[in-house]
């Protein structure tokens, strides 16, 4: 071959695989994005399965605080009112703690549990319980605690249990102090 027909050739070949050296870059590139853009779509599909199920436990998650919120505030007055009780049933053992009446008083406060309790803050619910039966057993510890030397400590810790009870009702039922704004405001009114 001679010289002047492999210029020739290169001439024309050299283009042609010019173009194909790029033509063959372009649909690399073009296949690269194409990958990724598939990779972003299932990515995005992934993202977007997890947001949807995210959002999906929120709004569970939502009812279900908006439901127990909703049943907690629907008996709002109902359980101030069985605390106001058993506040009035507390001051009346302690004013029948030392007499024959005990235990008439016990079994009305024992009646009026039965009927309330699920009303009542679980504190109170269970201090008011021991207190009835404390006040309904101390005339029993006392009788067995005459004499020298004896105990005092029983009897002394089942006062507690009646002379506290007071003090658990009203930490249950505190209301928040009024701002000055809020007493200003209900002056006006």
């Amino acid at each position: 071959m001679s010289s002047f027909h492999r210029t020739d050739w290169l001439a024309v070949a050299s283009p042609i695989v010019t173009v194909l050296i790029v033509a063959s870059g372009y649909v690399v590139s073009y296949m690269q994005e194409k990958g990724k853009n598939h990779a972003a779509l299932q990515d995005i599909g992934k993202l977007t399965r997890t947001v949807e199920d995210i959002k999906t436990e929120s709004a569970v998650l939502i009812e279900q605080l908006k439901a127990t919120h909703e049943l907690r505030f629907a008996a709002v007055d109902r359980r101030l009112q069985a605390h106001q009780e058993a506040f009035s049933r507390w001051r009346k053992l302690i004013a029948n703690f030392h007499k024959e009446e005990i235990g008439s008083v016990a079994v009305e406060c024992q009646a009026w549990w039965n009927d309330n309790a699920l009303y009542l803050e679980p504190e109170v619910r269970n201090a008011f319980n021991r207190a009835y039966f404390a006040a309904l057993d101390h005339r029993a510890l006392l009788e067995s605690g005459r004499g020298a030397g004896k105990d005092y400590k029983p009897i002394e810790g089942n006062m507690h249990l009646v002379l506290t009870l007071g003090d658990v009702i009203m930490r249950a039922v505190a209301l928040p102090s009024l701002t000055e704004q809020e007493t200003k405001t209900a002056g006006e009114k």
